[in-house]
């Protein structure tokens, strides 16, 4: 009888050879055809102006948790003119697991800390200011 000691499976070599492929492949994109298409896409999207497809990818690609969904809402109903207020509001939830990171991104986009201190008096009139400034200088 004979005797056999290695048994080599040919699916181990063929296993072997996609994934050598793959890399090849993997490396091809990378350094050669990557770089092409993404200088024709940025060459396509000089025109490329906000709109709310645009505005979905970029939230999306933050992964806003559910706190955001709570002070957004749907995002098919927030108008164009909240849209800059909406990516702050991902950015800073991204960055927020840490209590700097939050007053990076509020000092980045000029945000103020604190609450402005509110009147105890309702707000007067032009035409009052006006009068008590000159009633100050008579005095």
């Amino acid at each position: 009888m004979r005797d056999i000691r290695h048994v080599v499976s040919i699916d181990h070599y063929l296993e072997e050879a996609v994934r050598a492929k793959q890399r090849l492949d993997v490396e091809r994109w990378r350094e050669e055809l990557r770089p092409r298409a993404i200088r024709l896409f940025a060459a396509r999207t000089t025109n490329l102006t906000w709109s709310r497809a645009l505005l979905k990818l970029v939230v999306g690609e933050l992964f806003p948790d559910d706190l955001f969904r709570e002070l957004v809402g749907n995002l098919d109903r927030v108008p164009p003119r909240r849209w800059p207020q909406v990516v702050a509001i991902a950015v800073a939830l991204r960055h927020s697991w840490r209590r700097g990171g939050l007053q990076r991104i509020a000092e980045r986009l000029r945000v103020p800390r604190q609450r402005r201190t509110r009147r105890t008096s309702p707000p007067q009139s032009k035409h009052r200011r006006k009068q008590a400034r000159a009633q100050r200088r008579r005095a």
